[in-house]
């Protein structure tokens, strides 16, 4: 017995110590390296399906996976701007097996990673919604300068100039204006109220990676505005070495100029643990004068922006990274530019610094199963404006009139901040099941003075909000999504004007559902259903405060003492078809909408105040409902070949005619001039884009660029004593834009490259601007710009 138990003590130590080894030798290594047709590829993402296992590609594009358990795995390899390839590898146990991997150019993105869809990253082509990307090819071969020239190059968008004293612009998505969308910088809502007015054309394109649309159906995530879709602008990561100088020069209508400086430089490590990317944008742009009368349709810019984006990995299963710009902006349009603003017959100015940064931190589990991550942004933002004119230039002697002190006073200050705090959590139950849960604070407050007209706004909106969302793919046809946010909003608003005073002190709870389902006939036809419920909250200023002048006289909003929150209901449904062979793809999306709305806001019954300042009320409508549908085509002949388009069909109604003008005192001699609209205005039946490109080379790039826009019904200003008000229909117009680039290779690392130009190259513009320091300055639609032409260089070294 005893010889018995020391055996088997001898045994178990033997054992023991023989289980690593046999634990090490039951297991394998793969490696290799991943290159295209022009060499090797650094930072390709490799993973072991069904496992934790993987890797990235060093400077030299070589990979090494050790400690793989012996059997048959599906490598994945993907990386940005190329085809996901899937490789089934056997490995025996001892055995280093080496695997070469060539990747082919993803030429429509259809395989790339998005993040808006459902907060989390994952393949275009497995998200449960539609998202649409704007790459930052696109805004390069449309000549977009700027964020908001480059947004009317995706399906359901449309950018719309709403001011021609500053320029003002704002985005409609599936027929519904700029508050209804959510502008996110980085996934966070930092876009704030008082930056949503300007701010579109604030953001340069060299600074953005790509944008995301998620058209409908966000508000489960992002927030209640998110009624007609979300816009996510990403910034520029760093990938590689590489640094690039570029310069612009245009001129509107061979007149005014418009030049621009650009900067990008990107550093990263070795291992790719920690990398840093920077950005630097100026522009300057002369105002022009569109029909000769003195005053200008398009605004004096000057923009300075610059900033950066850091990232730093502790190790394998952490991230941690920082985002930073600022940007400084100055605008004015109006008349006599050479004097002070408060010496012409009519100015609106404008000058903005923002700061904004985000700091997130990310954490893997050691299965890859679990994230959490936590983040800040935070934007500052300070406006200092002018809206008026009037004054005299004064001469030593001269005293001042009352009509000066009125265009002295016209100067206003504003101060405005938004911050957004928040954790997420999210599991991956073996890719059948995927929960996100998360929790973030929203702030927004904003200062508003303009001691000339008599008015303050003093205003804070509070928002905790919580959201959950659980995905479920039961099988590779099937995938299911539901998930909800709470929100507790609480509103504290000081509205003072010259004859009263309004306290908006309102706290509300609102949960919107969200509910998709997607099915897959196979990979590449798929059916997606969405159904999502949104709210506006009731405040006076947000997005649609845009002070306009007519006649000299500013035009403010005020809230109806029984303003009540809005609430959407929106349904999307679409077909989405993928079709690939060699280096032909195609893709088709047809994607139909319906947003029905209760409460709506609407701005109406204008007068007129003792000071001679406009005042509209915002009040609840009856109801209205846009619907419509979307259709988008990409086709990828070759590399050399890519031709993009996308038009929407909609409709846009109120239940019953809302009130837009009547008159001060109503009389049976003038009841006739009651105007009431049963359309939305400024939303078009048709509207649409088109890109098409020829590289056939690396070298040279011929682009051709549209945008249509079809006829709508807008609102005219034509008594500026009365502020009588009638409904024109306005032309269609399609504007044709082309650009040709040629690089030179002037070494092993540097490259050269030249591009010229025309943009609306057959003049599509408005005719019949209104004139003078009266004019009604919302009287303006139709493309942004007249016929323009560009000459470029840029300076390239690592590409």
């Amino acid at each position: 017995m005893r010889n018995f138990s020391t055996l088997s003590i001898l045994l178990w130590l033997g054992c023991t110590a023989y289980s690593p080894l046999w634990a090490q030798q039951s297991k394998g290594e793969v490696h290799g390296q991943v290159s295209d047709p022009e060499g090797p590829l650094s930072g390709v993402s490799l993973q072991l399906l069904g496992s934790t296992l993987g890797g990235v590609t060093d400077q030299d594009g070589h990979y090494h996976i050790r400690q793989v358990p012996a059997g048959e795995h599906t490598l994945s390899v993907s990386y940005l701007g190329y085809r996901t390839v899937e490789k089934t590898l056997v490995v025996q146990p001892g055995q280093t097996l080496s695997l070469h991997i060539s990747l082919e150019e993803d030429i429509l993105g259809l395989d790339a990673v998005v993040v808006s869809a459902t907060r989390s990253a994952l393949p275009m082509h497995l998200a449960p919604v539609i998202v649409s990307r704007i790459g930052d090819r696109v805004f390069e071969r449309t000549q977009s300068l700027s964020l908001a020239e480059g947004l009317n190059f995706s399906p359901g968008l449309r950018l719309e100039t709403n001011c021609q004293n500053c320029g003002f612009t704002q985005l409609r998505m599936n027929g519904l204006d700029g508050p209804y969308t959510q502008i996110l910088i980085n996934s966070r809502a930092i876009f704030s109220a008082l930056t949503g007015v300007y701010g579109l054309e604030m953001i340069p394109a060299n600074m953005i990676d790509r944008v995301e649309i998620v058209r409908g159906g966000g508000s489960a995530l992002y927030g209640g505005n998110a009624i007609a879709g979300t816009v996510n602008v990403i910034t520029k990561d760093p990938i590689t070495n590489t640094f690039s100088f570029g310069t612009n020069y245009a001129l509107t209508q061979y007149e005014a100029s418009d030049k621009t400086l650009t900067l990008n430089g990107s550093i990263v490590s070795p291992n790719l643990q920690k990398g840093l990317n920077f950005f630097a944008y100026h522009r300057n742009r002369q105002p022009w004068d569109a029909n000769g009368d003195g005053f200008s349709e398009m605004t004096r810019i000057q923009n300075n922006t610059f900033g950066f984006d850091a990232f730093l990995k502790p190790d394998e299963r952490s991230k941690l990274m920082l985002h930073v710009f600022v940007i400084d902006e100055f605008r004015r349009g109006g008349n006599k530019f050479e004097l002070p603003p408060h010496q012409t017959d009519i100015t609106e100015q404008l000058g903005h610094q923002l700061l904004g940064s985000g700091l997130s931190y990310e954490r893997f589990s050691a299965n890859k199963q679990h994230k959490l991550s936590v983040y800040t942004s935070v934007q500052g933002a300070t406006r200092d404006s002018y809206y008026g004119g009037g004054g005299r230039v004064l001469l030593p002697t001269d005293s001042l009139t009352t009509t000066d002190l009125l265009a002295l006073n016209a100067y206003g200050q504003s101060r405005d901040l938004a911050l957004v705090n928040g954790a997420q959590y999210t599991f991956d139950l073996g890719g059948r099941w995927l929960v996100i849960a998360g929790s973030e604070y929203q702030l927004n407050r904003v200062e508003d003075r303009m001691p000339g007209y008599g008015r303050q706004i003093l205003q804070q909106v509070n928002t905790w909000g919580n959201y959950l969302q659980l995905q479920w793919s039961p099988s590779e046809r099937w995938s299911y999504l539901l998930g909800g946010r709470f929100d507790w909003v609480d509103i504290q608003g000081d509205y003072q004007f010259v004859e009263a005073t309004q306290l908006n002190n309102r706290q509300f709870k609102v949960v919107v559902p969200r509910m998709t389902a997607k099915y897959a006939f196979s990979r590449y036809l798929k059916l997606r259903f969405s159904y999502a419920e949104g709210y506006r909250a009731p405040q006076a200023f947000d997005e649609d405060l845009h002070i306009e002048t007519v006649g000299g006289a500013a035009l403010f909003t005020v809230l109806d003492a029984d303003l009540q929150a809005e609430r959407s209901h929106s349904l999307n449904a679409s077909v989405d078809y993928t079709w690939r062979k060699e280096q032909v793809e195609l893709n088709l999306v047809v994607d139909g909408f319906y947003n029905r709305l209760r409460n709506p806001f609407i701005n109406a019954d204008q007068r007129e105040l003792a000071n001679g300042t406009a005042v509209v009320t915002k009040r609840n409508g009856s109801g209205a409902t846009v619907s419509g549908f979307n259709l988008e085509a990409n086709l990828a002949l070759s590399s050399a070949w890519v031709v993009q388009l996308g038009a929407t069909w909609q409709s846009a109604t109120y239940d019953l005619p809302e009130l837009l003008w009547s008159p001060a005192i109503l009389t049976e001699a003038n009841k006739d001039s009651i105007l009431s609209v049963s359309r939305i205005l400024r939303t078009p039946t048709q509207y649409g884009f088109f890109t098409a490109t020829w590289a056939p080379s690396k070298r040279l790039d011929f682009s051709l660029s549209g945008v249509y826009t079809g006829s709508m019904e807008v609102a005219h200003v034509i008594d500026p004593t009365t502020e009588y008000t009638i409904i024109r229909d306005t032309p269609s117009f399609f504007e044709l834009n082309t650009r040709l680039s040629y690089r030179f290779q002037l070494g092993t690392d540097y490259q050269l490259q030249l591009s010229a130009g025309w943009q609306n190259l057959l003049n599509s513009y408005q005719q019949d601007f209104d004139r003078g320091a009266t004019r009604d300055a919302g009287y303006i639609y139709g493309p942004g710009r007249p016929r323009t032409v560009f000459v470029g260089a840029k300076i390239l070294f690592g590409t």
